[in-house]
């Protein structure tokens, strides 16, 4: 595995705690936070998965449904995240907009999680 795929799955388990915390905060129970950290586990196995396919040897369906999860799981995250990020940070819904810089940031940080999701679940269904 290159050393920036191990540094791109430490950014994921060390921004991790501070992502469960903003969703237990903005969402008071435990279920966003418990789906937030299987999203990225997921995500984090996926990059494994893909420079060691006999260490987590994903096969089947079932990779298919985990690739989905995290899709909706992240989406549905970021849909919230963009409502109520505003409240926990005491701002005003009129300052909010579009393209604001962090959000934006979050969903390209992501994106290499699912490019290797794909991946995976391309040589899983080939």
């Amino acid at each position: 595995m290159p050393w920036w795929a191990l540094l791109y799955i430490a950014l994921i388990l060390i921004s991790l705690p501070f992502g469960l915390t903003v969703i237990r905060r903005l969402e008071q129970d435990i279920l966003h936070p418990v789906g937030g950290l299987l999203s990225s586990l997921i995500s984090a196995s996926f990059v494994i998965s893909y420079y060691y396919p006999t260490l987590l040897p994903y096969q089947g369906n079932h990779v298919l449904i985990m690739f989905a999860f995290v899709l909706g799981w992240d989406g549905y995250s970021y849909l919230r995240l963009k409502e109520r990020l505003p409240e926990l940070l005491e701002q005003q819904a009129a300052s909010e907009s579009d393209s604001d810089p962090s959000l934006v940031a979050g969903v390209l940080l992501v994106l290499p999680a699912y490019a290797w999701g794909a991946l995976v679940c391309m040589r899983a269904m080939g």
